[in-house]
């Protein structure tokens, strides 16, 4: 099996985090997503793995080069111009022909069954399967209409309408349709291979699925992991499955709950609730957090926050910005 992972994108919504630092290196539980996506995979029998690369593109590559053992074999694409989720696709056309491949969004919280969804492909003979959960947020998110085993029309109003998770195999006889310079899955793909009667199918998902677009979502998706939706990526720390605490940081001298602490400073007496702490943060004594993501800066000392992302420079003071 090949996989495609898509990691050139500039993750606007998750600015300013993003103008630093690139989506796919979020550390969701203490492990960069592109990381923890691409041991998952080898494990799965994926031997070899494409990687565009755009967005801080040299930040992903020399992350990805440090454990070479523990990953497929890495081909890397660069995209001095970015090309889009089916641009990318055809700029990697070589590596990608002769058999059914994979497609795995590098921003999206999912860990999922490769053969199983391999299969399902191969029993519809499809040019392509969609891996789906059930659409929560149609105004929010594009809804896939199905019509039985096939997505008939993608937005608009449908009855069940489905949602797209980032994962999907492709028949390598579609990247010919692919046109040249940026191009979108949907709509230079999948809507015309519907129009020309090729199906598109689909394979529902039952696990947990966290779309990370916006820092509240990466919350969010924080504490489902800590209730057991996701498993721990190796390299993930100690986990306290009755506290809901994971952490990479001694615990000693502060309060903390439901939380993820990754490598951190954190001073006596300091309480954390309910919120994701990033490797190089410092929390100052006595601060309080609740429902917080604090990716980035220093904490004053008994700095009251709620609901908000704290961000800044090594060293500097985190500014509070709301969540939503």
């Amino acid at each position: 099996m090949k996989a495609f992972l898509l990691a050139a994108g500039l993750g606007e919504r998750f600015q300013p985090v993003t103008r630093t630092l690139p989506k796919p290196l979020l550390p969701v539980l203490n492990v960069p997503l592109v990381v923890a996506h691409l041991e998952r995979l080898r494990r799965a029998g994926v031997r070899e793995a494409g990687v565009n690369l755009h967005h801080l593109g040299d930040q992903i590559e020399s992350r990805l080069r440090e454990h070479p053992g523990e990953l497929p074999k890495l081909q890397f694409f660069w995209e001095p111009r970015i090309l889009g989720t089916a641009g990318a696709l055809r700029n990697a056309r070589t590596f990608l022909e002769g058999d059914a491949f994979l497609v795995v969004n590098a921003d999206a919280a999912i860990a999922f069954d490769p053969a199983a969804l391999f299969e399902r492909h191969r029993r519809s003979r499809a040019a392509a399967t969609l891996l789906v959960v059930d659409n929560r947020e149609p105004r929010r998110y594009t809804p896939l209409q199905p019509e039985g085993d096939a997505i008939a029309r993608f937005g608009g109003i449908g009855p069940t309408p489905l949602l797209y998770t980032g994962v999907c195999v492709l028949s390598p006889d579609v990247l010919g349709r692919i046109p040249p310079g940026e191009a979108s899955l949907v709509k230079d793909l999948w809507e015309p291979l519907i129009a020309d009667g090729r199906q598109v199918a689909w394979m529902r998902h039952d696990g947990a699925f966290g779309d990370l677009g916006r820092p509240s979502d990466f919350l969010r998706a924080t504490l489902e992991a800590l209730a057991g939706a996701f498993p721990m990526p190796h390299g993930a720390g100690e986990f306290d499955a009755a506290a809901r605490v994971l952490t990479l940081t001694p615990r000693d001298g502060f309060e903390v709950s439901q939380s993820v602490l990754g490598r951190v400073r954190i001073g006596a007496g300091a309480q954390i609730a309910q919120s994701a702490v990033w490797s190089g943060v410092e929390i100052g004594p006595g601060a309080r957090l609740s429902r917080c993501l604090a990716a980035g800066g220093v904490v004053r000392p008994g700095a009251s926050h709620e609901e908000v992302l704290l961000w800044g420079r090594p060293g500097e003071d985190a500014a509070a910005i709301p969540l939503g």
